[in-house]
């Protein structure tokens, strides 16, 4: 009974890696020898935990390092985008979207992102573009949960900027960690989609964040949003870019028909965009 827990537990923990992952289920299965290495090694529960958390880790951080990459450019053609690297594009979390596999990419939209986080840069000096959910590295089709689409490496959540009501001082990013969630709502007069769509669910995740944070203290930094999308938009590469209509009316963006609607049933895009190649 001992084992078929341990084995049943085993399947949870790799379906749970792989789903969140895609390579990580791999990696928990591949460790397994060790991990019985070190109970045979360790009587203390406490230090055989700590010692299978480090070496899990560490296996899982050096194959994501450097097996992942080029096994990813030969299967599916992908590559990841900037962690570190690029001063001007980077991961808005590093955790939640690289170290989970999240930002792989095709090399042309990889090469678009960096275009326009020059341009932004260029235009305000010190400015960053944060992206979000990418792709997964491998397989066409392949989910990446909680998105629809996200399964071909041709698709990016990108975070707006924000900036502090009160200084008017632009920040890093988005005031919650995962970006998601803190929207800008329409202003009276303009376009009201929630209203409209009527789906109570495609505002849970906002009602939610807005109790963790201080949704008075910050606001949509206009000028450097509109410059981002404006920039995406006007790139030759980009098929699409999925936006609220009464953003796409208050700043000014009406011209470029790239920018669309995502209809009732998708999450909401007053939080961030989603660029399509």
């Amino acid at each position: 009974m001992q084992k078929i827990a341990a084995i049943g537990g085993h399947l949870i923990i790799i379906g749970l890696l792989t789903l969140f992952t895609q390579t990580g289920g791999v990696v928990w299965l591949a460790h397994l020898p060790l991990f019985y290495w070190i109970n045979k090694r360790n009587a203390s529960t406490f230090w055989r935990f700590v010692a299978k958390t480090v070496s899990f880790s560490t296996l899982y951080l050096l194959a994501n390092i450097f097996l992942v990459p080029p096994l990813a450019r030969w299967q599916s053609g992908r590559v990841p985008l900037p962690v570190f690297a690029n001063a001007n594009l980077k991961p808005h979390q590093v955790f939640y979207f690289a170290a989970l596999n999240h930002h792989y990419v095709r090399p042309e939209v990889k090469a678009s992102c960096d275009r326009v986080a020059k341009g932004l840069a260029a235009k305000f000096p010190g400015a960053q573009v944060f992206y979000l959910d990418a792709n997964f590295p491998f397989f066409d089709g392949y989910p990446l949960h909680p998105h629809f689409t996200h399964r071909n490496g041709t698709t990016v959540d990108i975070a707006l900027h924000w900036q502090e009501k009160a200084s008017g001082l632009p920040i890093a990013g988005a005031p919650f960690p995962l970006a998601y969630g803190f929207s800008e709502p329409p202003m009276p007069g303009e376009v009201d989609m929630e209203a409209k769509c009527q789906n109570k669910y495609r505002s849970i995740e906002y009602r939610i964040t807005k109790k963790l944070v201080e949704p008075d203290r910050y606001k949509l930094d206009e000028a450097r949003t509109r410059e981002l999308i404006k920039l995406f938009a006007e790139d030759k590469s980009v098929q699409k870019i999925l936006l609220e209509p009464h953003l796409k009316q208050r700043l000014d963006l009406t011209k470029y028909d790239k920018i669309r609607f995502q209809g009732c049933k998708a999450a909401r895009h007053d939080d961030h965009i989603h660029v399509i190649w």
